[in-house]
């Protein structure tokens, strides 16, 4: 039961660190592209996504590539770990931003499944593991 309900808060966990990444590396790859295509868009995050994916075809490829359907990469990555996850981090609950499950399955880099590791490299703003 317990081990079910670890494997259901992976998504969840990926949800949140895919959102602070994206929002680090869109920090630094869109700005220019939200200065020259979004100037009058307003303070919130939410309004200059809006903007951006509205001019989705006029972004630099950077941060078309920040930006590209996260939530598939996230969704990805759930269903990937969700199997190492269990096997690997058992105890290891999902804290706030994700961060106790990352730095576990981190911990792991050698033991997780290719598929896995794939996955979690292809999270915006990570590193080769």
């Amino acid at each position: 039961m317990r081990t079910r309900n670890l494997a259901a808060g992976i998504p969840v966990v990926f949800a949140i660190l895919v959102s602070s990444a994206s929002a680090a590396a869109q920090d630094s790859t869109c700005g220019e592209d939200l200065r020259s295509l979004c100037p009058d868009a307003g303070p919130t995050r939410a309004e200059q996504m809006r903007c951006l994916r509205e001019n989705r075809e006029l972004l630099s490829e950077a941060c078309r590539t920040s930006i590209v359907d996260p939530a598939a990469r996230r969704a990805d990555a759930g269903d990937a770990c969700g199997d190492d996850a269990v096997r690997l981090c058992p105890g290891v609950e999902p804290g706030r931003h994700g961060t106790g499950m990352m730095n576990c399955l981190r911990s792991h880099a050698s033991e997780l499944s290719e598929e896995c590791r794939n996955a979690l490299e292809a999270l915006p703003g990570r590193k080769r593991m």
